[in-house]
């Protein structure tokens, strides 16, 4: 499965001289993430002189499935240790938890990224129980660490592509490849 065409041509190559032609990535389909978190958040605040505020958001379990993968979020095995952008409504996120495969492996996600309203879109991300991708850009870096029948994950580049239904956090997590 491909969210993109690894034959399309890359928009960069009209601004070089180069004769050499990029092209842009695919992106390959590896899981769904549905996250649950704690009902309450930890606000640590701003500190003096700024409007950046800590918000520690407690990560409590989960389901991940994909074609090559079925596990759970370990619970309680992580959070996201994020920054709202003072009066932004952007969110610096910086999560890492545990994942468990039914077959017993361990594999441990880091994850960086960004969220901020969509144009003209006033959010309140605590009063919400649904974001939708026309609502907002909720994007992720994901860093996975694994062994065993999963040590393929270690050498990917993974992008998550966020959105929130009843509450629960989804992550459509992909490879970014040159290949497909």
């Amino acid at each position: 499965m491909s969210a993109s065409s690894p034959s399309a041509i890359s928009p960069g190559n009209a601004y070089s001289d180069r004769k050499f032609e990029m092209r842009i990535p695919s992106m390959k389909f590896i899981y769904r993430l549905e996250c649950e978190m704690a009902k309450d958040n930890h606000f640590v605040g701003a500190q003096a002189g700024t409007s950046n505020a800590r918000v520690i958001m407690p990560i409590v379990g989960g389901t991940v499935k994909g074609p090559r993968i079925s596990a759970i979020i370990e619970n309680m095995s992580g959070a996201d240790w994020g920054t709202a952008m003072g009066g932004t409504g952007v969110m610096r996120l910086n999560a890492r938890y545990t994942l468990k495969t039914d077959d017993g492996h361990y594999i441990y996600v880091r994850s960086k990224g960004i969220f901020k309203p969509g144009p003209g879109v006033n959010i309140e991300p605590r009063t919400r129980t649904r974001m939708t991708q026309d609502e907002v850009e909720w994007f992720t870096r994901l860093q996975l660490e694994a062994s065993g029948p999963y040590d393929w994950m270690n050498s990917i580049f993974g992008i998550g592509v966020l959105a929130m239904e009843d509450n629960k956090i989804l992550i459509d997590a992909y490879e970014l490849t040159n290949f497909m």
